[in-house]
Order: C-alpha cells, then sequence, then structure tokens
C-alpha cells in the first residue's frame, strides 16, 4: 500500500528545496495518488500526470507527487517534484539488498523500485548501508570494520536525467 510521504531526501550539489512545478492531471482520479508517488506524463495524449505503472522506456516523462490527489478530486494543476541532477530520493525496494553507489533501479511498484528490469529508471546514491570507514592497520589497532555492504529495504537513488521531465525542458 502506498503511503503519503516525502521521498525528497536532499540534493547532492547543495540546493536545499526540490524543484516544484505544476503537473496536470485528470478530474476524479480513479486511484487516489499518494505524496512521494512516483508519476509518469503519460494520461490524455501525454499530457496528465498518472502513477507510473510499467517498466517502459521513459524519455523526459518521471516526476514525484508532492501533494496527496484523492478520488473525486478536480481536475487541474497540482504540486510534482521534478528531479533534478543531484536530487536524492529515498524509495522502498522490491527485495532487500546489499545495493552499491551507482547501481541502477527499476519501476516495480507503487512507491517501489527493483534491482533487477530493463529499463533503468535511477541509480543508488545512498551509503548508509556500508560499513563504517576502516582504520590504517599501520596507525590504528582498531576493530577490522570489513568490506561487507548491508542489505537493505530501500534505497537512496537519484533519477537518471534522460526520464525525469527536467530533461524535457532543459535541453
Amino acid at each position: 500500500m502506498a503511503s503519503n510521504k516525502t521521498t525528497w531526501v536532499r540534493n547532492l550539489h547543495g540546493a536545499t528545496e526540490p524543484l516544484i512545478m505544476l503537473g496536470k492531471f485528470a478530474a476524479g482520479v480513479t486511484v487516489p495518488i499518494k505524496r512521494g508517488e512516483i508519476l509518469e506524463l503519460t494520461g490524455s495524449t501525454n499530457t496528465e500526470w498518472v502513477p507510473i505503472d510499467s517498466d517502459f522506456s521513459m524519455a523526459g516523462n518521471i516526476a514525484v507527487a508532492n501533494e496527496e490527489i484523492k478520488s473525486g478530486d478536480r481536475a487541474g494543476y497540482y504540486e510534482i517534484i521534478v528531479p533534478r541532477p543531484g536530487d536524492v530520493f529515498e524509495f522502498a525496494t522490491a527485495a532487500g539488498a546489499a545495493h552499491a553507489v551507482g547501481d541502477d533501479f527499476f519501476y516495480s511498484a507503487s512507491q517501489t523500485i527493483a534491482a533487477t528490469g530493463t529499463n533503468a529508471l535511477a541509480y543508488a546514491v545512498g551509503q548508509e548501508n556500508y560499513p563504517q570507514k576502516q582504520g590504517h592497520l599501520s596507525d590504528d589497532a582498531g576493530g577490522d570494520a570489513g568490506t561487507t555492504i548491508k542489505s537493505l529495504s530501500y534505497a537512496r537513488v537519484c533519477f537518471k536525467l534522460a526520464v525525469s521531465y527536467f530533461a524535457a525542458f532543459n535541453k
């Protein structure tokens, strides 16, 4: 079940807030859209935002809902987050795994990404699951931090520029 939370975490390049724009949504949304839902610009001949629903080849048409849109709400413009280069988002993963920086992620389900698929949507940037920095043996007699990356049920990712709506107006 989708949660109603903010998925934007930070920007690697120093921006303190996400890029928020208005996106067009259809009247009487049949499936409520939660804040943090990954969206695609494919509804009504590519003019309306809808929840992403498959692992397809995206080209400049991905954004994230910045507010909840309830079933029965009027057609109109609501807030979306347009992923920029360096914007970090946190999403649940379809299966827990040891994700390394740079690993690709794919669409899985509502607000969920997967480590396998056909069309990469984002790539891992988080190191929350990495071991502590290793001490230099010649200088530090401390414990061994090891090299094992822990499995997590979520991932911090950046969307690929080619899939983000940001690419549509930054040609």
